[in-house]
């Protein structure tokens, strides 16, 4: 671009005919108040930071302005849908039953069913018994209901209470009054280990007992009730074997909580510590991911298995028993071992 600059050609003059000027200074206007000059000096600094603001945001925009806000996940549907049995396997029936009439001590009511074909076997599923700690898996469901709705967030955490403190299984009742653990932390020890005082935190944050039941209703769970605290050794939290089935369908399906959430519920259950009953009675290979439940008088375990075909089936078997009896557990494996030969053949 060209200069506009163009050279002094003032002709020079003599030191006779030189005039020294002196420089005009400009006095300050002393007749206005320093508030006034204030103010000035306030709305210039406010528009110089406007102006840098502005330029910044433009370089480089804030954080906030470029992170989206993540929704709640949206489920399909919030009740849990009907078990569609197709087709009663007599062939299995008639060995179930053989199986148990030899333990006439014991009362069996359990269902399994194989997903795709709705192929089926069941005894009294429909029974109300005792949950034990079946009744943890619905409590599961509803935390991360919870958690997909952005209500919970498995970093949050619980502090345990003199209230909240359970005996029987879990290690959390070692901790002292006032000790926090996190809710993921919780959540396992509840599914692997079936922490008790683990449960009574997380029902605690899901509202309580009534909370829990209601929202139990709107899944379409009649039975399924929670009325005390773990351990509940003399069984008033009841459910059946045919809605625990349900329950743990519907997590399978994906029809009660997002993807992200089935993924993490399974996973807990295929690590839980006690497999002494369904999972004594598959094949090598063969995966599952249950709950155990145990109040001294009955005896449970409800679960997802995966044959090594590919095949998929669900179990629900509670037994009530004489107290402690190993009877009960010996009678789940031996069911499991007659389902699992049906419907894997030669495994």
């Amino acid at each position: 671009m060209a200069s506009n600059f163009k050279p002094d050609r003032t002709p020079q003059t003599t030191s006779s005919q030189r005039t020294v000027r002196q420089p005009r200074v400009k006095q300050a206007d002393l007749s206005v108040p320093p508030f006034i000059k204030l103010v000035r000096l306030v709305i210039c600094g406010l528009g110089v930071n406007a102006i840098v603001g502005t330029t910044i945001s433009i370089v480089n925009p804030p954080h906030q302005a470029i992170t989206k806000k993540v929704a709640p996940v949206a489920i399909a549907s919030r009740e849990i849908a009907s078990l569609k049995l197709t087709k009663l396997s007599q062939q299995l029936q008639a060995k179930l039953l053989q199986t148990t009439a030899k333990k006439s001590n014991l009362d069996a009511s359990y269902i399994f069913i194989e997903i795709d074909s709705g192929e089926y076997t069941e005894l009294g599923s429909d029974r109300v018994l005792p949950a034990a700690s079946t009744i943890k898996l619905p409590i599961l469901i509803a935390l991360f209901q919870d958690i997909d709705a952005q209500k919970i967030k498995l970093t949050g955490q619980l502090t345990i209470s003199d209230r909240t403190i359970a005996g029987g299984s879990g290690d959390l009742r070692n901790k002292k009054p006032g000790s926090q653990v996190s809710i993921l932390v919780a959540a396992t020890k509840m599914m692997t280990i079936s922490d008790n005082t683990a449960t009574n935190l997380l029902i605690d944050r899901l509202g309580g007992n009534a909370a829990l039941n209601q929202r139990f209703r709107t899944w379409g769970l009649k039975a399924t009730t929670i009325n005390q605290p773990l351990p509940d050794l003399k069984g008033t939290n009841t459910t059946t074997a045919k809605e625990l089935t349900r329950s743990i369908l519907a997590i399978e399906r994906g029809k009660i909580v997002s993807e992200s959430s089935r993924a993490q519920i399974l996973n807990m259950m295929s690590h839980t510590s006690r497999n002494t009953m369904l999972p004594k009675g598959l094949g090598a290979g063969a995966k599952i991911a249950h709950k155990t439940g145990d109040i001294g008088t009955l005896i449970a375990d409800v679960g997802s298995i995966e044959s090594p075909s590919g095949k998929k089936y669900l179990a629900a078997v509670l037994v009530k028993r004489p107290y402690n009896s190993a009877t009960g557990p010996e009678l789940i494996r031996q069911m499991s071992k007659v389902v699992y030969d049906y419907f894997e053949p030669g495994k």
